[in-house]
């Protein structure tokens, strides 16, 4: 017998992260759980202080990011010509410590410090 979770949330974005979340995981506990995490990190990187947090990288390595999405940072290198990373099911930051633009995939968020 399955688990049924059920949530509500008005943010469509929160719902797609879920749902993409718990189909590469296989479990909507994760689901939930890094789609919030995922909320809480972006809502950390719109200050000027950024953000904290620790990823999982696509060859194993944990990554530990200070990120930022604050405009008066980043927003000069944005373009606006490519296609959101949220179409592929990453998130994109600017890397505070790097000088560049890095993202990380949903599923591989492990915590906001």
């Amino acid at each position: 017998m399955g688990t049924i979770i059920t949530t509500t949330t008005n943010d469509s974005l929160v719902a797609g992260h879920i749902s993409t979340i718990t189909g590469k995981t296989g479990s909507a506990y994760m689901g939930i759980s890094k789609a919030m995490l995922i909320e809480e990190a972006k809502r950390q990187m719109r200050t000027e202080s950024g953000c904290h947090f620790l990823y999982r990288k696509v060859n194993g390595e944990i990554r530990e990011a200070f990120g930022t999405l604050s405009r008066p940072l980043c927003g000069k290198h944005i373009n606006g010509r490519g296609e959101s990373p949220e179409r592929r099911g990453c998130t994109c930051y600017w890397d505070m410590e790097r000088g560049g633009f890095r993202s990380f995939r949903w599923e591989n968020i492990i915590a906001v410090l």
